[in-house]
């Protein structure tokens, strides 16, 4: 994995495009996440990991409106979007993915691919009956999208293929897919290598990198796999027992000793 390109398209030190600010979240008697600070700048690669159970994904939840942080504030392009219902803050412009797959057994990868545009969609009784003046323009230009994401991710010679029986490498790239269709400006990406190989991390980590600079979105990319963190972050922040222990520089970040005893040392050895 190449860095070269890593931070061309960063914008340090203006105002961030997402902003967490002291979240906490908990579940009853249990605290998942405590004081989590993080801002992500327009066009950063900012990697999130810690172990399993380190609050990676009840972060990603507070933010995008699953499970409304307890205390904290949630911030995207200056404006505080704290509880808001995660439709709406899809609307927003925030897209992700999930660690286990949300894909559409039965569907098409077209099919699938299509549903991410379902926000910009304006479906009613009316428009279904005057498809041919209010409705075939709309989905004319939704299909245009979705066909230059395909074209984007190398999607073409699977289009029509059911996605139940793809490999779990392209199942991810579907699911990425999905997510560039609704054109968001912020994209989440929830361990979207989990259960590749080598070469498949290696296609994966371009597409995001290209998304990027090709189109303008901003990452937040929980991730395991500590080479691709290195390879195409910016920088990075870790958790551990829902606690931040280190940020910065991903090449500093996993030389801290507090990082190397969360992953290999103490219980979780």
């Amino acid at each position: 994995m190449t860095t070269a390109n890593k931070s061309a398209n960063a914008q340090p030190g203006g105002k961030p495009i997402l902003e967490c600010i002291g979240i906490e979240r908990r579940f009853g008697g249990i605290t998942a996440v405590t004081g989590v600070d993080l801002a992500i700048q327009p066009g950063e690669i900012f990697g999130l990991v810690g172990p399993n159970g380190s609050g990676k994904t009840t972060l990603t939840n507070a933010i995008t409106g699953f499970y409304p942080p307890n205390v904290g504030k949630v911030r995207l392009d200056g404006n505080d979007i704290t509880g808001t219902s995660p439709y709406k803050v899809a609307k927003l412009g925030v897209a992700r993915t999930f660690q286990n797959l949300a894909l559409f057994n039965g569907m098409s990868v077209l099919d699938n691919i299509l549903l991410g545009r379902h926000i910009h969609m304006n479906p009613g009784v009316l428009r279904t009956a005057l498809y041919w003046w209010a409705g075939r323009p709309e989905e004319i230009e939704n299909r245009k999208v979705v066909e230059e994401v395909i074209e984007f991710l190398q999607l073409e010679s699977i289009r029509h293929e059911m996605v139940d029986g793809l490999p779990i490498g392209l199942k991810k790239r579907v699911e990425l897919a999905r997510a560039l269709v609704a054109e968001p400006q912020m994209l989440i990406l929830d361990e979207p290598m989990a259960g590749m190989n080598q070469e498949e991390k290696g296609y994966m980590s371009r597409f995001i990198l290209d998304a990027r600079a090709e189109r303008g979105v901003s990452v937040l990319l929980i991730e395991h796999h500590m080479d691709v963190i290195i390879g195409i972050c910016d920088r990075m922040l870790a958790l551990n027992y829902g606690e931040m222990i280190a940020s910065g520089i991903p090449r500093e970040v996993v030389k801290d000793p507090r990082v190397i005893e969360a992953y290999i040392g103490g219980s979780h050895g």
